[in-house]
């Protein structure tokens, strides 16, 4: 697989380093974005974000320069959100969970057994995209770009088909997610939390077994690497790419606009190239060896699936905006889906 895909490539686009020599002067005269990802540092991810970093550049003649910190060295997302508001980091490309602390209902986007194809992503963003824009930009952030990040599957050190699978292993439970935290609770399993920079040690060490991950994120923090069972897709991961609002509203207006323009042409690219990637990568684990497991009672995880959506209302999300969801996404139903629960137009 192409290693320089990642959330923060796909997301933020323009994250890296500058091209070509530059004198003190013109450096001086620089506005350095300092962006914090999850993503590894490799020699392809830095000539791609050099590119884009390059044309950011030439449209703004050299007034605007990203510079990226790496693989969670400025910490897990809940530490990168502290210290956007406390101007030490400017832009990140964030969870739905994280993003849920300046857009209060943005873990609609990953509500249970919401959405099974990615046209019902898409019009779902496109119908909240201003809304919940307007309430980021209220709350101290400016969001250049929503992002997913393929789709979620559970990946095993050992088969995991039922709760009971679940129940008497070591899951990773991420802190940060609500759905995740009522989830175990509703079906009564013990996780174990871990923030994403120490799930791979986790893995390692046998502290945990069992994780929830796309395909090409696993591929990127290395999480398959110590495992070997793979499930059917349950969600799909989204986020937004985000800004603070204080550093955006230092750049001129020109700039602002140069940095849109440039997320406008070619964010769609990027993401198809992403969703692409998820798939290959997913066929990629099954010709190496991984075990696709599908799920025993499978009605049965559909079932627990909507009631954690139901259950969520009033909690994370409001009743309308669900109802708003959903009538947008049944437009969709006879799309194909590989997503637990199978056909849609069955429904």
């Amino acid at each position: 697989m192409r290693s320089w895909i990642s959330i923060g490539v796909l997301a933020a686009l323009l994250l890296g380093l500058p091209g070509g020599a530059r004198t003190h002067a013109e450096v001086e005269a620089q506005t350095v974005i300092k962006v914090a990802t999850m993503a590894p540092r490799t020699d392809n991810v830095v000539m791609e974000e050099r590119k884009w970093n390059q044309k950011l550049m030439e449209q703004t003649n050299g007034r605007i320069q990203f510079r990226t910190y790496y693989g969670g060295t400025a910490g897990d997302e809940k530490d990168v959100l502290r210290k956007i508001r406390a101007g030490q980091i400017d832009a990140a490309p964030l969870g739905a969970q994280t993003v849920a602390a300046f857009v209060r209902q943005a873990m609609i986007l990953m509500a249970p057994r919401t959405f099974y194809n990615y046209k019902q992503v898409d019009a779902v963003r496109a119908d909240l995209e201003k809304d919940f824009g307007d309430e980021a930009y209220k709350n101290g952030f400016k969001i250049i770009s929503w992002w997913d990040a393929g789709k979620v599957r559970i990946f095993s050190k050992r088969p995991v088909q039922t709760f009971a699978d679940l129940r008497t292993g070591r899951p990773w439970l991420y802190p940060e997610s609500p759905l995740l935290r009522e989830f175990y609770k509703m079906i009564q399993v013990t996780g174990v939390p871990l923030g994403l920079n120490e799930v791979y040690g986790g893995l390692q060490t046998d502290m945990i077994d069992t994780v929830w991950i796309s395909s090409v994120l696993a591929m990127a923090f290395r999480w398959h690497s110590n495992t070997k069972f793979i499930s059917p897709p349950v969600s799909i991961i989204q986020g937004a790419f985000s800004i603070s609002r204080k550093t955006w509203d230092k750049l001129s207006a020109d700039d602002q606009k140069a940095i849109l323009d440039l997320n406008v042409a070619n964010v769609g690219r990027f993401q198809k190239e992403f969703r692409e990637a998820d798939e290959k990568t997913f066929k990629r684990f099954l010709q190496r060896g991984f075990t696709l497991m599908p799920f025993k009672e499978n009605n049965l995880w559909e079932a627990k699936g909507k009631e954690l959506r139901d259950k969520m209302v009033g909690r994370i999300y409001d009743a309308a905006l669900l109802k708003r969801v959903e009538a947008i996404t049944s437009k969709y139903n006879d799309e194909p889906t590989d997503m637990v629960g199978g056909s849609l137009a069955a429904r």
